[in-house]
């Protein structure tokens, strides 16, 4: 098992070490110069250059591929072009406002998703099977940045019952405890503020959780039915047990397996896809920043964001491999087609 997961842990690596390289290459494919972008509307072509040269871009891109490199090595992700901080420093600021994004849209898909595709499949071919399957298929089919754009002009400038943005009204502020407002809000006992969090967090963490809820519905759906059609419920059926005792004890307990493996490659999906969600929420978290970094051609924040990105699919996909490993030995090198 041990020699499982470093294997997994090293083809993780190597992973991860492809899609960086290929990244630094294609960012700098990109049309436009982040030297002219930073430079004054005056700057004369001599002053351009300086900066190009300063940042390092006017030299050969395996040189500046090697220099990326061995920065990387000791941990240094670069200084952004566009805000001359460390990418790593800007990076750990605003990193937990994404968490807590993500995290809300995660709790929704889990207390919505899952009810409802375990109630589809009990109630299979029925009205509210129909209008789940037909609400999952809306749900992957409209784009996440139209539904943001409907939703903000919807509830926030028609209806004005949530926030146009943000993650806290203008002139309120909380101490930083762990970086997620709605919990430092509560550790400070500001109740108010915490309430006025919750708000701002309610409308992007439901556009962001529906593409994830429409999936973990059909998913959940699949699984129900597949496990409902088992022996062992039928069984249970047999033996006079409840339609409710039958359902929630051999049913969902059974049929949560592939939700609760899919559940960590589902948190880092949804912290690389907040891109556009939190650029358009004003959100002030890791995907605004890189949205406003590629407008800028800001390199060294694109690649860092990239890196961070990566090394967390990469990450959690090692471990739920080890985990499906543990809990089903048949996955294992060598012992395919064995029992377990």
């Amino acid at each position: 098992m041990i020699r499982f997961g470093v294997g997994r842990f090293f083809s993780g690596l190597v992973t991860a070490w492809g899609v960086v390289t290929v990244t630094f290459f294609i960012v700098r494919l990109v049309p436009g110069d982040p030297a002219s972008a930073m430079a004054p509307p005056t700057a004369t072509p001599a002053q351009v250059d300086q900066i190009r040269n300063y940042l390092g871009l006017g030299d050969p891109l395996w040189v500046q591929y090697g220099t990326f490199l061995n920065h990387l090595v000791h941990l240094d992700l670069g200084t952004s072009i566009r805000t001359n901080q460390p990418v790593l420093s800007d990076l750990v600021d605003r990193f937990p406002a994404t968490i807590e994004l993500a995290v809300a849209a995660m709790l929704l898909e889990i207390l919505i998703a899952i009810p409802i595709g375990t109630i589809a499949a009990v109630k299979r071919n029925r009205p509210f099977d129909h209008v789940a399957r037909l609400g999952s298929l809306i749900g992957v089919g409209i784009p996440v940045f139209w539904m943001a754009l409907m939703a903000l002009w919807l509830f926030a400038y028609k209806l004005k019952v949530l926030p146009l943005g943000g993650q806290l009204d203008i002139g309120t502020t909380v101490d930083r405890h762990t970086g997620l407002v709605v919990v430092d809000a509560l550790i400070d006992g500001r109740l108010d503020v915490a309430g006025s969090a919750l708000q701002h967090l309610l409308l992007p963490a439901v556009i962001l959780a529906i593409p994830s809820m429409a999936f973990w519905t059909r998913l959940m759906r699949g699984s129900m039915l597949e496990v409902l059609g088992t022996d062992h419920v039928r069984t249970a059926r047999a033996k006079g047990l409840t339609s409710r005792r039958v359902v929630v004890r051999h049913g969902v307990r059974n049929a949560l397996n592939p939700v609760i493996t899919s559940l960590g490659l589902d948190l880092v999906a949804l912290l690389s896809g907040v891109i556009f969600i939190e650029n358009v929420f004003a959100w002030p978290g890791v995907g605004n920043y890189i949205f406003s970094s590629i407008q800028t051609r800001d390199y060294p924040v694109v690649q860092g964001s990239v890196i961070l990105i990566t090394l967390l699919y990469v990450t959690v996909n090692t471990i739920v491999d080890v985990i499906q490993a543990v809990l089903d030995p048949r996955i294992r090198p060598g012992l395919q087609g064995q029992p377990a």
